[in-house]
């Protein structure tokens, strides 16, 4: 059967393609009787004029289920096209939303929930680089990239340089007016959950590289360097704050916990701090002893020399010095200032020099003085005074001289090799069991990695 393509009103037509439904030619006359044009079309095919008096298929194809191909007859969607689509100028393609895509590539991918990457590789999201992402987050406290590892113990960003690069760089915000910059990387450890046993993350892990020369730094940190201002210091290198502790039984955390390396291989063992310049502590300095070491005077390229330090079970100060008697057998000691508001409970010393005679403390320390008063006239005196301190610090921070271990403690050393324990009878085990732990577990599989020597 002879089929016709009726075309109605072309100039009323809003779209550069039109199609309604499957066109069905039939037999008919024209309004001026002329002859029906003959051929015939494959049924779904849309039918077009292949002469002025003949119809053919064209390359439009419609399927029972209403899918429109344009260059294939298996359509697989709406409207399948085996082909280039062409969009000429101030053409575009108009999506549902209202949106018109007029350009030649996408510039930009907006998605008001989550952008998924739907694949099998392990990135299945592939983006060419720099990747740089610029904009505003909704709050000062979200990131612009946020990323959650769901796997257990998984890491949440990795970052690696190249050959000498750095892995991750962060760099804080600029401040403006009366504002604080922002740091550059700030990081918080893991919340630890169901159970009384775990142990929340470190905010912070850094392993040194291992070179063949020189092994890398786990942390390397640099004060920022003072700016344009008139009267400026240079910034902190680190800064450590210990968390808050909560009971009766428990302490807050400590800022920096340091363990010089294990020797091996008949090394000694490393450092667990090392100053280079003045130290300032602004509160109670524990330590199981003390010395100065410096360069031996008589032979400072070969030997060092050290002193340890005197202790006392009081918070004292030593004063001496030297002092000769009048042809009256007195003399007075003048001490600073400062004395006696620093210092009360004095005991003083007195040494004869050069001649025998007797010498007696005649009056006690009054308005920063005492007198002093031998049995000969012009007798050279060596004298000490001592004092506790009073000061306003020193009265509400008294060093216990004996104290009972917590509960925690006890059992544990302080340094327990000295009396002949184990490493794990410190009380940093006892405090610390987990971190403990865990660094001795780095410190095995560290000295398992290491070449042994033959």
């Amino acid at each position: 059967m002879n089929r016709l393509l009726k075309i109605i009103s072309v100039a009323t037509m809003t779209a550069s393609l039109l199609v309604s439904a499957l066109a069905q030619g039939q037999q008919q006359k024209n309004d001026q009787t002329a002859a029906a044009p003959g051929g015939g079309n494959t049924p779904g095919r849309i039918a077009k004029f292949t002469s002025t008096k003949a119809v053919g298929d064209s390359n439009i194809t419609e399927d029972s289920a209403g899918k429109i191909g344009i260059g294939t007859t298996l359509p697989t969607s709406q409207l399948t096209v085996n082909g280039v689509i062409e969009v000429l100028s101030g053409g575009g393609i108009k999506f549902a939303d209202g949106s018109l895509q007029a350009t030649a590539g996408i510039t930009k991918v907006w998605r008001d929930a989550t952008l998924q990457g739907d694949g099998t590789q392990a990135s299945p999201l592939g983006v060419s680089l720099p990747l740089i992402l610029n904009g505003q987050s909704q709050s000062p406290t979200t990131g612009i990239i946020q990323a959650t590892n769901t796997q257990i113990s998984g890491i949440g960003i990795e970052g690696k340089g190249g050959f000498g690069g750095i892995g991750v760089l962060g760099r804080g915000g600029i401040a403006t007016g009366n504002g604080t910059a922002g740091p550059g990387v700030v990081s918080v450890g893991g919340e630890s959950v169901n159970g009384n046993g775990l142990v929340a993350g470190p905010g912070v892990i850094a392993f040194g590289g291992r070179g063949d020369v020189v092994n890398g730094v786990g942390v390397d940190a640099i004060g920022g360097e003072a700016g344009s201002g008139p009267d400026l210091s240079g910034g902190i290198g680190v800064r450590a704050t210990g968390g808050d502790g909560k009971g009766t039984s428990k302490r807050g955390g400590t800022g920096i916990v340091a363990v010089g390396g294990t020797g091996l291989n008949g090394a000694t063992r490393g450092l667990a701090g090392l100053f280079s310049g003045d130290v300032s502590v602004l509160g109670v300095l524990s330590k199981a002893g003390g010395s100065f070491k410096i360069d031996h005077p008589l032979d400072p390229e070969n030997k060092y020399l050290s002193h340890s330090f005197v202790e006392s079970p009081d918070m004292m100060n030593i004063y001496n010095g030297n002092i000769t008697t009048d042809h009256n057998g007195l003399a007075t000691v003048e001490l600073p200032d400062y004395f006696q508001s620093l210092n009360s409970d004095f005991r003083y010393q007195l040494t004869v020099v050069g001649q025998f005679a007797q010498a007696i403390v005649a009056e006690e320390v009054k308005n920063n003085r005492f007198t002093i008063q031998t049995s000969a006239p012009g007798v050279k005196v060596s004298w000490q005074v001592t004092g506790i301190r009073q000061d306003a610090w020193a009265n509400k921070n008294r060093i216990p001289v004996e104290e009972a271990k917590t509960e925690r403690e006890r059992g544990f050393y302080l340094h327990p090799a000295a009396f002949g324990k184990e490493e794990e009878r410190g009380v940093e085990w006892a405090n610390e069991p987990e971190m403990m732990r865990e660094m001795k577990q780095r410190r095995l599989e560290a000295e398992q990695k290491r070449p042994r020597q033959r």
